[in-house]
């Protein structure tokens, strides 16, 4: 369509490959056919006798091209309200600008068209690929795509981040987060299970009351339990072999550090992780349907069910340590 993407002088939207146009055959300005109509005349009958012709506008700079309804718009000044445009780094280290594209997308909703580019692929492909949430990663990988801004806060990932790695088969994250838990947990309680006085006391009075554990973490919490000279005796050494205050405060530092990385860049690594799947799958024999099919099964999430069960384990044990 020769004129898509233009703005009609009448009622100055965007022309879509669906509009009916009409063109002055003077001057060959483009209209939409009823704003036509009803003006009754080329809106730029005036400049006739000046020779004016229309030139279609070539947009070679990188764009991001978003339909808004009508109603959800705010202002005329929301980058015209269809293009976003990026012409060099100044534009995108603008401030100013980087607000006014936060707010469009804050008022799309997540409507995205194939129109959309990310990464120089429709954004269809990506929803395909995201399956679940799309209006939550849409406008920030497009945020992404416009702006310097990389680092969105991801709140389930900063506090589930071993759930939401398996959740949305980012497995090598998920494995790496895992490993950290381990790694906390062995500082926690690698100690305990290297005192031998420990371990044998916890054997003995095993031997003698099978709930003793039971019995000692019920007395902790505050519960009535009268403990056995062995139970009370076990109990004394794990509270002598409690961990010094700067490593508990140092593990508790670490662990939020950790965190809010993770909670900070985990949009970006799901971004870049799409970005190479999505390559791959465009490379195969398939038409557009079928890579989106395959993107949604191969690409997609792993079933609430698992996640949530990951989740549990994750926040009532893993997370303790």
């Amino acid at each position: 369509m020769k004129f898509e993407n233009q703005i009609c002088p009448v009622c100055e939207k965007t022309f879509t490959e669906n509009d009916t146009i009409v063109v002055c055959p003077e001057c060959g300005t483009p209209h939409h056919k009823d704003c036509y109509f009803s003006l009754g005349e080329c809106k730029n009958k005036a400049l006739h006798a000046e020779g004016f012709s229309y030139k279609v506008e070539e947009k070679e700079s990188a764009k991001i091209d978003v339909i808004i309804d009508d109603e959800i718009k705010k202002t005329s000044e929301i980058l015209d309200v269809v293009n976003v445009e990026y012409k060099d780094e100044e534009s995108k280290n603008n401030e100013e600008l980087k607000d006014t594209i936060e707010e469009l997308f804050k008022n799309i909703n997540g409507k995205t068209t194939d129109q959309v580019l990310i990464n120089k692929t429709p954004s269809s492909f990506y929803e395909a690929a995201v399956g679940q949430n799309q209006n939550y990663y849409m406008p920030r990988f497009l945020i992404m795509e416009g702006t310097n801004k990389k680092n969105l806060l991801n709140v389930f990932a900063f506090i589930f981040p071993l759930a939401w790695s398996v959740y949305r088969k980012m497995y090598k994250l998920a494995l790496l987060v895992f490993c950290i838990y381990i790694a906390f947990m062995g500082i926690s309680i690698g100690p305990l299970l290297m005192n031998e006085e420990i371990m044998t006391t916890i054997e003995e009075c095993v031997i003698e009351d099978p709930n003793a554990m039971q019995n000692i973490l019920a007395y902790q919490n505050g519960q009535s339990v009268k403990l056995t000279k062995s139970e009370a005796h076990l109990l004394k050494l794990l509270n002598d072999a409690e961990m010094p205050d700067y490593v508990f405060y140092g593990k508790f530092v670490a662990s939020l550090a950790i965190k809010f990385f993770l909670g900070l860049n985990a949009t970006k690594l799901y971004k870049k992780k799409l970005e190479k799947n999505i390559k791959k799958v465009m490379e195969l024999p398939l038409d557009d349907n079928g890579k989106k099919k395959y993107l949604k099964s191969k690409y997609g999430v792993t079933p609430m069910a698992l996640a949530a069960i990951i989740g549990f384990i994750e926040y009532f044990f893993l997370a303790r340590f």
